[in-house]
């Protein structure tokens, strides 16, 4: 969203806008135009509107199902490259086989002969880094390879990107970190691993729900795992799940669907209104 921002203000001289559901995490601080990030938007103020990385309107977080029926910008534009479940009239881009929205958004500028600065390279390899892990999960291509290449060529600041997203933890971010793994539970009939978050431990440590991103892909890498589920309160009182596999024989997106959710094959989430207590030795969902 923002290295598009980049091109659209920069080099298209449009008035834009950007939102995003919630608070953007402080990590991402240093991406030019971070602080031009709103936290609510209303679609009927502007003539196009461009949603990227949902594919439609209920996955923004901003409305419920009954307020959906709103009339519509002169214009929609999806780009996304997660399998399509809920759909939005407008012109949709979707490419599932691609690694990230980003790489998608590297396309379109390409396509458009846009000179990519090395701020716009910096965005877009950090969306693509982050949804990759870092180039370790199997979305990885070698096309995926050859555009971070050339965003790294563009003047992609990788190292910057890894200090801050992988490399760089807080003492209070550890500390929440040693309490799930020390929660975690490894089921051997299901050869998942399972661990939870409450809202008390990240009041314990000073932490916020920000300081779990990488979690789950931790719990993920006991070897020979079917998955893993990482549950995770949220301030608004629901119960999150992210879903985690390296397995080609589970598909975790089918799962995550049933529950609301959606994503990917080997990486998926959902939310439901449910809450979960601690009782004795396991964890109760009510």
């Amino acid at each position: 969203m923002i290295g598009l921002y980049g091109v659209l203000t920069e080099k298209w001289g449009l008035n834009v806008a950007m939102a995003a559901d919630g608070l953007i995490p402080q990590v991402f601080s240093y991406l030019p135009y971070y602080f031009k990030v709103q936290d609510s938007f209303e679609p009927r103020d502007f003539d196009t509107v461009v949603l990227l990385d949902c594919g439609g309107w209920s996955r923004t977080g901003w409305f419920e199902e009954d307020e959906l029926r709103i009339d519509w910008p002169d214009k929609l534009v999806v780009i996304d490259h997660h399998q399509a479940g809920d759909s939005t009239m407008g012109l949709t881009y979707r490419d599932t086989a691609t690694s990230s929205t980003s790489e998608m958004v590297y396309e379109l500028l390409k396509a458009w002969g846009e000179t990519i600065t090395r701020e716009i390279a910096t965005c877009l390899l950090t969306g693509i880094s982050f949804d990759t892990g870092s180039f370790q999960h199997p979305n990885t291509s070698q096309k995926t390879l050859e555009v971070a290449s050339d965003l790294v060529s563009k003047g992609g600041n990788i190292s910057l990107i890894a200090q801050h997203l992988y490399i760089g933890k807080s003492v209070e971010r550890l500390k929440l970190w040693g309490i799930v793994l020390n929660r975690m539970r490894y089921d051997d009939e299901l050869k998942a691993t399972i661990s939870v978050i409450t809202n008390e431990d990240l009041e314990a440590t000073g932490t916020t729900k920000e300081d779990a991103e990488g979690l789950v892909n931790l719990i993920n890498t006991v070897p020979d795992l079917n998955f893993s589920l990482l549950l995770s309160e949220t301030p608004e009182g629901e119960l999150k799940g992210s879903l985690r596999t390296q397995s080609d024989k589970i598909d975790v997106n089918k799962l995550a669907r049933l529950m609301g959710g959606g994503g990917h094959k080997r990486a998926a989430g959902f939310c439901l209104p449910v809450k979960i207590k601690n009782s004795e030795d396991r964890w109760d969902i009510t």
